[in-house]
């Protein structure tokens, strides 16, 4: 599916030895013959063992393929069973309430975005292998993702996040005789030229999973937020928050055409890949959808793709913000295999690991690690070089605190996009949007906060 990025192969002098490395660890963790004769307890060839889990069906198949490679050649060096169970990332909730619910299951399973929170009584605390795993990778990049109830014990590794970019048009651009815009102030001015060519920005005003994020970024770039740290206060209703809705307001207006107002995650996308917008901020889905279809610009034989290039995000006045969907992986308190699915992540969250899931899912999958963040595929690619640095702007839900449920539901319901919306299109001013949402953030947190 994304046929120039190869796998790199490491030597296999070294691959065989990090398995013989790893197979001394796991003797040394089970306390060889004189813990087996101490404890009574057969050996784990007598006793078979099987370490399950279950994660998202991943939208690029060949990622999955890869981390069950690694779940099998993890299994094999440890000489036990292994199974990864697949389903859609919609089923996923249910299916863990289920286990949470019957307190048995699967070992490790994706604990993303607010999750962590949500089942923070029921995951094992990782801290030791979280501090583990960043000192030897110089450190996470989104420290607040994956912290429990408390803020403080680590209930899910943070995985990889698929950022925002700001992908851009250079053909238009340099058109008009402008350079790629740094700023929000930039991408009005350009846009609003591009939109009396024909070619508006286009950023979803709507319920859709992106325009949470992008507007969100927005709204931290000017200083807006929807609760302080402490993940608890609501703090959505200020000067920053309004000044945030009035450009938003003239964006819109100026730089935008009205479909935004019923787009879909996927609608960006297309007007893209059509030739229709100038830019968008999206995933590199976009880009990657006209690679594959060899899309040509309108009147003209040359392929869109090669117009398309990714920025940073804009930068604000508050400075540079973005926010986007974070995946991590946790381990239950209740699994049968509770060290064994340690040891596992520890395995998997080696430079050689990830840098092969990151390479299988054609970049997508970008590392929330920081020295495993400046990775040579995007180093190969000017249309990724974004993607060394993003992460340090890139938050979870629920910034400056850390991912809530109460976050995640204010998400979900597309609060931030109704407002931003009724604002754009003069059904509220300014001042009466971001009112209107303290009302409605205020409710949702003071029935989390309850049961916290």
């Amino acid at each position: 599916m994304y046929k120039e990025f190869d796998l790199i192969e490491g030597s296999k002098t070294n691959a065989k030895s990090s398995r013989r490395k790893f197979l001394r660890n796991s003797a040394r963790a089970t306390g060889g013959l004189a813990g087996i004769m101490a404890s009574g307890v057969a050996p784990a060839v007598a006793q078979p063992r099987e370490l399950k889990m279950l994660t998202w069906a991943h939208f690029v198949p060949s990622s999955d393929e890869e981390l069950k490679v690694q779940f099998e050649e993890f299994g094999k060096a440890a000489g036990v069973k292994v199974r990864m169970d697949r389903v859609a990332h919609l089923q996923l909730p249910a299916l863990l309430a289920g286990e949470v619910r019957g307190q048995k299951g699967h070992d490790l399973v994706v604990a993303s975005n607010s999750m962590p929170h949500l089942y923070s009584r029921h995951l094992e605390n990782l801290n030791d292998l979280y501090d583990k795993i960043g000192a030897r990778a110089g450190g996470w990049t989104s420290p607040l993702f994956g912290k429990g109830r408390d803020g403080k014990a680590q209930k899910s590794l943070p995985w990889y996040f698929i950022s925002f970019p700001l992908a851009v048009r250079t053909d238009l651009i340099s058109g008009i005789g402008e350079n790629l815009p740094d700023t929000w102030d930039d991408v009005y001015r350009i846009g609003s030229k591009l939109k009396k060519r024909g070619y508006p920005l286009g950023i979803q005003l709507s319920h859709a999973s992106d325009s949470s994020n992008i507007l969100s970024g927005l709204l931290w770039s000017f200083g807006g937020k929807m609760v302080e740290a402490d993940g608890k206060t609501v703090a959505i209703n200020s000067k920053a928050t309004v000044a945030a809705f009035k450009f938003a307001k003239t964006l819109y207006n100026d730089a935008m055409d009205e479909e935004v107002l019923a787009w879909d995650d996927r609608s960006n996308n297309v007007c893209l890949v059509s030739g229709k917008c100038s830019m968008i901020l999206n995933p590199i889905s976009a880009y990657r959808a006209a690679v594959r279809s060899k899309a040509l610009i309108p009147g003209s034989d040359r392929q869109i793709h090669q117009t398309i290039t990714h920025i940073l995000p804009p930068e604000g006045p508050a400075g540079r913000h973005m926010s986007a969907s974070f995946a991590g992986i946790g381990v239950w308190k209740f699994a049968k295999q509770k060290e064994l699915a340690k040891e596992f992540l520890d395995f998997h969250f080696t430079r050689d690991s990830v840098d092969k899931h990151l390479r299988s899912s054609g970049g997508f999958n970008q590392p929330v690690l920081k020295n495993f963040a400046m990775n040579p595929l995007y180093a190969s690619n000017s249309k990724y070089y974004f993607a060394q640095y993003i992460g340090w702007y890139t938050h979870a839900i629920g910034y400056p605190g850390i991912p809530t449920a109460a976050a995640q539901m204010v998400s979900d319901q597309f609060l931030l996009p109704d407002a931003m919306a009724a604002c754009a299109t003069g059904k509220h001013s300014p001042e009466e949007a971001a009112a209107k949402l303290e009302k409605q953030v205020k409710r949702i947190y003071r029935r989390f906060n309850k049961k916290a």
